[in-house]
């Protein structure tokens, strides 16, 4: 199943009605089901069922209006020809000319509290309407069974299948989310080898920011002009010690950064290593940016999706980073109940659409498996890095700082063929390049085959570029008062975050503007067609494989390589 342009074929098969008024109306209607939204459950076994009295909260996500003309909106945000051009939207824009009708959510909210369910909240931009209610009015209002199952050793609860809404309203949803417990995000980070400490205070080991800046070319990591007046988000699930932080900070010499957070879905006091490194490591690539963390109180990917939901109705961070994340379920039905279904990522796709309407950046860990993402397949992408408007971060393995040929894709880096996303235009078409002429089958794209897909129908393709991810010549973090050394994609997307808060800081300073950029996997794309531009830009890794071999030019495992970033950051302006 593939998301074209601008058309998400997900939901169910009523027609989308318009601003619906209800008087009871929606109960009295045909039940019709919201295709898509329940875990895949074939490979699980139902222990009983579950608690009727027990209390779970719902997220109900309501569509865009107009996804197709608001694709070509981000399209048209880039094009120096088009009165668009840099035009971004403000969250209330963005509300009013895309998202649902006051009339649509009433109509949602009636049925709800028609069958019992509290409604709680609605999102700024109304795309999510949560409520709770226990099991058995839950089971009552959308004609499922709520059961306990136990898969892998893992017990939880889920809807035996897809849930049910009115005729009249079920072609304004695009999916319920909260009827299980299972479908959840993974960290992509990796502990290394583990370091030796005989004595309190031990130093770090793995490699410094600094060693990084150096072999990436990047500006001062200690110069607070960079990244000024930029904020990153960070979307994570748990929290983090202030004085850990402070504690890798001081270590390095590094200067310090405003810390702000944002609770998704309730306070959690469980530390976590992946949201200390995410701050420790974005922080230190952008020395002037403030760290804005969103903090989801599970990892279940309800709550990441309200998480990106208010990232997007904020519109506080210019740049965001997350480094969890899913394997797409498409073909994967049946198999394991974690992965995502497809109807929830389309939801979560919206928030993304949002964020490049108004001109945030945002970056995501491409999977620390291979290709196969932890799946049956040999070819799964991670969501939310497969989506098209988000930059898949890749990662290598670099044995030797002294040495840019040392540097190779590495086995574990995820980054694959969407099997959900269709190619995004900024992959399709590249002026200056010869496109769609043949295809080689090597799963790489080059200057005789950019934008073609080896095989099937043409899918979004990930990864994007790429950094060092390999736990074995992995990072230093400290976590919990301790050294550490961890790897994996989780640190790519903070550190590119770190660059593209510069790139924003840049053009700030440059245009007294707010450091807009637009949607990011474009602009690497535009800026590489120049193919003079290029090979100064980017180190080309050419040997290693996830599954899929690295190659000159574009490949899965690397995506164009890693940046040469001072030379990017110098290029990348001409493509905004």
């Amino acid at each position: 199943m593939n998301i074209g342009t601008g058309l998400l074929k997900i939901v169910a098969t009523a027609t989308l009605l318009g601003g619906v008024s209800l008087s009871g109306a929606a109960s009295a209607s045909a039940m019709v089901q919201v295709h898509n939204n329940a875990p895949a459950l074939g490979a699980s076994k139902m222990t009983g069922h579950h608690n009727p009295r027990a209390k779970l909260d719902i997220s109900v996500a309501l569509k865009l209006r107009d996804s197709a003309g608001l694709d070509a909106f981000i399209a048209s945000l880039h094009d120096k020809n088009s009165p668009n051009y840099r035009k971004f939207l403000t969250p209330t824009q963005f509300r009013d000319t895309y998202g649902p009708t006051q009339a649509q959510v009433d109509a949602v909210k009636a049925f709800l509290t028609s069958h019992g369910i509290k409604v709680t909240s609605v999102s700024a931009n109304r795309t999510r309407i949560h409520g709770t209610a226990t099991t058995a009015v839950l089971e009552s209002a959308f004609g499922v069974a709520i059961n306990d199952y136990k898969y892998q050793g893992t017990t939880f609860y889920s809807a035996s299948g897809d849930p049910s809404l009115p005729e009249s309203i079920v072609g304004t949803v695009h999916a319920v989310m909260g009827l299980d417990n299972v479908v959840t995000l993974t960290s992509h980070s990796i502990q290394g080898p583990k370091v030796a400490q005989p004595r309190a205070g031990a130093g770090p080991s793995g490699y410094s920011p600094q060693q990084i800046a150096t072999f990436y070319d990047w500006p001062d990591i200690t110069d607070t002009a960079n990244g000024a007046g930029v904020t990153i988000a960070i979307g994570t699930a748990f929290t983090f010690r202030v004085k850990d932080v402070q504690k890798f900070w001081s270590t390095y010499g590094l200067p310090t950064h405003a810390i702000s957070i944002v609770q998704i879905d309730g306070a959690t006091r469980v530390l976590n290593g992946e949201t200390t490194l995410d701050i420790e490591r974005s922080s230190s690539m952008a020395p002037g940016a403030a760290i804005k963390v969103y903090e989801a109180s599970t990892p279940a990917f309800v709550s990441f999706d309200d998480e990106f939901v208010q990232i997007a109705t904020d519109d506080d961070a210019q740049v965001v980073s997350t480094s969890w994340g899913a394997a797409e379920r498409d073909g994967q039905v049946g198999i394991d109940p974690h992965l995502v279904p497809d109807a929830s990522i389309v939801s979560e796709h919206e928030s993304f659409q949002q964020m490049a309407a108004q001109g945030q950046v945002v970056l995501a860990a491409a999977g620390d498996d291979g290709a196969a993402d932890r799946t049956t397949s040999n070819d799964a992408a991670d969501f939310p890095s497969s989506d098209p408007y988000v930059i898949a971060a890749g990662g290598t393995s670099l044995p030797d700082l002294g040495d840019h040929t040392s540097e190779v894709a590495w086995s574990g880096a995820g980054g694959a063929d969407s099997k959900l996303f269709a190619e995004p235009i900024y992959q399709t078409i590249a002026p200056g390049w010869v496109s769609n002429t043949g295809c080689d089958d090597d799963h790489t794209l080059d200057f005789v085959d950019f934008g073609c897909v080896s095989a099937g129908a043409p899918s979004r393709q990930s990864s994007d570029m790429s950094m060092d991810a390999n736990p074995g010549t992995g990072y230093s973090i400290y976590y919990n008062g301790r050294w550490e050394v961890f790897g994996g994609t989780s640190f790519v997307a903070p550190e590119l975050a770190g660059f593209f808060a510069i790139l924003a800081g840049n053009d700030i300073a440059a245009n007294s503007a707010s450091g807009f950029e637009g949607p990011g996997p474009a602009l690497l794309y535009c800026t590489v067609t120049n193919a003079g531009n290029y090979a100064i830009e980017f180190n080309d890794i050419t040997a290693g494989s996830n599954g899929f071999p690295a190659g000159a030019g574009w490949d899965h495992p690397t995506g164009w390589g890693t940046p040469k970033a001072t030379q990017l950051l110098f290029d990348l302006p001409g493509c905004f």
